[in-house]
């Protein structure tokens, strides 16, 4: 073990950096409008449309993990697109921002009568996000 303790100490530091730059991604400030700005920056290469938004609840205390470090935050955003690129966008979406998760997706058929717009989906879901720290 004691041979070893060097490679610990490496493995430590590693593990800090990665953190830190987990953390410069996270939610900060003014979360409402970083969410917001960081969606619709995500979005752009996405062909769906994602004009409403929720109010942001929180930060609260994370329920899933006792004495976890960080607060969680979340918010419904609503929009149109077409299956995959829906299907897409969260996919991507989930793996950019690993602090960050989609829940409780809903989707419907587009109610707009034009045959353009017939094969969108309306959709709804939850983005709950971690806090840094100190916010």
């Amino acid at each position: 073990e004691i041979a070893a303790a060097e490679r610990f100490e490496k493995q430590l530091e590693q593990g800090q950096d990665q953190l830190k730059k987990l953390e410069n991604g996270m939610a900060s400030g003014d979360l409402y409008s970083w969410s917001i700005n960081m969606i619709r920056d995500f979005k752009l290469s996405y062909r769906i449309d994602i004009p409403q938004f929720s109010q942001i609840d929180g930060p609260r205390d994370m329920n899933l993990i006792p004495r976890f470090p960080y607060k969680q935050a979340s918010l419904s955003v609503a929009g149109t697109g077409h299956f995959h690129d829906l299907g897409r966008f969260v996919a991507d979406f989930e793996n950019r921002f690993p602090y960050m998760r989609i829940l409780n997706v809903v989707l419907e058929p587009e109610t707009a009568n034009n045959s353009e717009t017939s094969e969108k989906l309306s959709f709804k879901m939850d983005v709950v996000m971690l806090v840094k720290p100190g916010v």
